[in-house]
């Protein structure tokens, strides 16, 4: 019987959990009325699914469950925080937004479609991966009415200081919106404490389904004025329309829901990373790229002189999985953006960074057997041999 591949792409994807799998199906066969149909027993049923849903992802947050609108995933929050929030702010005439050179793409691209029309500011990082809170400051000084940045980066896992760019956001006046997406499945969240006004999530990337997440927008000190993105029916007060994913909304609370007895474990998964790093830097010469900051316990992110990406990916093709970069863009090969940021285009560095995203069912043993696997394709590269790994 053929081994199936030890699955190192966390960061790009989440297997469903079967407690949350168990609760779709439910939803799918108990619950098919529409749910804004309440006026009948069924679409009362489906409504008050979803509203229980609501709550229950409110609370993994520490928000009130009227600030959470449902959408179909992270790209359709950022999305509808950064251009719903300036369209509405620019009828008051504030047109700035200020996000981060290593932000995700639908961050990165929005924001520059936004730009067309008002200022887009994108601060740089250093070579760990982190901003320089006094620049924050004085582009803040200078009047901005939206920072976007996230909450920990899906390349690298680098920590960005939510409290203290909250804090700043609050002194002068400027609304927060932070992608949420990488943090939910292995750290706390509190969009309260942090001053956070706008926060994307996932359901995908903790272990939910793909097609689900939510933005959360705050209504209270201070209400967060948003134009929709998506007219129709109203749903969702008048904020995203279009008939709601019963199940995959039931999912993704159900996601939430397994993923708290999980945070307890989140420190046992950077004991299996940081054995995973120690080997491959002790044996390949591999550089870890971020590992001076603050990051994510499942992530790993590497670059080993000399040693092309896409090259260890053929080799470990049918023993390993994982990603030469993001997997969030187009299929096209091309230098991640985060480690331009860091490194500089065209460098080394940049060029031969790969990930490893681990997970709550990784083991010790595939983190073992994952390490000499990489050891030996990487010897086998530079002594020039042809052909895949054992």
């Amino acid at each position: 019987m053929t081994r199936a591949p030890i699955y190192l792409d966390h960061n790009a994807s989440t297997p469903v959990d079967e407690e949350v799998i168990a609760k779709i199906v439910a939803a799918m066969r108990e619950l098919p009325a529409n749910p804004s149909a309440v006026d009948h027993r069924e679409g009362a049923a489906a409504s008050a699914a979803v509203e229980n849903a609501r709550e229950r992802v409110a609370k993994g947050i520490n928000a009130r469950s009227a600030d959470i609108i449902f959408v179909s995933g992270a790209t359709e929050a950022n999305n509808l925080a950064i251009v719903g929030a300036m369209q509405a702010t620019n009828k008051t005439g504030c047109s700035k937004i200020v996000t981060v050179a290593t932000e995700h793409p639908s961050v990165l691209e929005v924001a520059k479609h936004v730009g067309a029309t008002d200022e887009i500011v994108v601060l740089p990082v250093d070579e760990q991966g982190q901003i320089d809170l006094d620049l924050l400051e004085s582009e803040l000084k200078r009047g901005t009415t939206l920072v976007s940045c996230m909450a920990a980066n899906n390349e690298t896992g680098v920590y960005h200081p939510l409290s203290e760019i909250g804090q700043l956001c609050e002194k002068y006046g400027a609304l927060f919106h932070c992608d949420l997406t990488q943090l939910t499945a292995y750290h706390p969240i509190d969009v309260q404490s942090s001053n956070i006004h706008l926060a994307s999530l996932s359901g995908h990337k903790m272990y939910g389904p793909k097609g689900t997440g939510a933005l959360y927008c705050r209504r209270r000190r201070p209400h967060v004025a948003l134009e929709p993105i998506l007219r129709g029916g109203g749903q969702e007060r008048g904020l995203r329309s279009g008939t709601l994913n019963t199940p995959g909304i039931v999912g993704l609370a159900a996601a939430f829901e397994v993923r708290e007895p999980r945070l307890k474990n989140a420190a046992g998964i950077a004991d299996l990373r940081d054995t995973l790093e120690r080997r491959l830097v002790q044996e390949t010469g591999a550089f870890v790229n971020g590992g001076e900051s603050n990051r994510l316990p499942n992530t790993v992110n590497l670059s080993i002189p000399g040693i092309e990406p896409l090259a260890l990916m053929r080799r470990l093709s049918k023993q390993i999985t994982f990603s030469s970069s993001s997997a969030c863009s187009t299929q096209s090969v091309q230098d991640s953006h985060v480690l331009e940021a860091m490194f500089g285009p065209n460098t080394e560095r940049t060029k031969c960074a790969f990930r490893l995203g681990l997970g709550f069912g990784t083991t010790k043993d595939q983190v073992e057997t994952a390490a000499e696997l990489f050891i030996e394709a990487v010897s086998g590269i530079r002594q020039g041999r042809v052909g895949s790994a054992a």
